[in-house]
């Protein structure tokens, strides 16, 4: 687990915060938080997202309020993962941690994923699965999410990259245009979990490896 600052570090900001409301705030996530990472149950995530929208104004800086909702879901496919997939050794699941994108005899470039499965080599992973998550998907982070998957599969091209995201703010169309270059787009939100179907689709994509 490379990611530094978690959602429990933000949870922890809160509940020491002298302000009484934001302090108790603070212990109600870290309650809600301790479900969903026990359960792996969808519902107990959302409950613990919506919250966190609910109390915008009490949480703070938007890049705080943002970065706190992203970690969380990134967590939640990370910890999904670990166990609900059987990876077997040298196999293992890795939170934001670099892959290789570009080699050459001299020079090698690393990049960022949310979620790898793969095998360690020195200070990059060797990815199997490569997992990119977004609380909102808009057209731009979209586009962005696609240009990384076309760098990680010019390096790595038996990669099985997977897309989970929360909120569609995307055109459904530009959406399925995506799909060549994505090996499985996943929904996970209220009225649509499709956290089985992601899961299934991670450990085939082990088991081709």
């Amino acid at each position: 687990m490379a990611r530094r600052k978690k959602p429990v570090d933000y949870v922890n900001e809160l509940r020491l915060s002298s302000n009484v409301e934001t302090s108790t705030l603070g212990g109600n996530l870290l309650e809600q938080y301790r479900r969903w990472t026990q359960t792996l149950r969808l519902e107990d995530l959302l409950v613990f997202l919506q919250t966190i929208q609910n109390n915008k104004n009490k949480i703070g800086a938007a890049q705080f309020f943002g970065k706190f909702r992203a970690y969380s879901l990134e967590e939640f496919v990370y910890r999904l993962i670990q166990a609900k997939v059987d990876a077997p050794k040298p196999l293992n699941v890795y939170w934001s941690e670099r892959c290789v994108v570009w080699k050459d005899n001299s020079q090698e470039y690393g990049m960022e994923l949310d979620v790898l499965v793969g095998k360690k080599l020195d200070e990059f992973v060797q990815p199997v699965v490569a997992v990119d998550t977004k609380v909102e998907l808009d057209a731009s982070r979209l586009k962005t999410m696609l240009a990384h998957f076309l760098l990680i599969k010019r390096c790595n091209p038996n990669v099985r990259c997977f897309l989970v995201y929360m909120l569609g703010e995307v055109d459904p169309l530009l959406l399925r245009l995506t799909e060549p270059w994505i090996d499985g787009i996943y929904q996970f939100s209220v009225g649509k979990d499709e956290t089985a179907a992601f899961v299934k689709s991670v450990q085939a994509a082990i088991r081709q490896a």
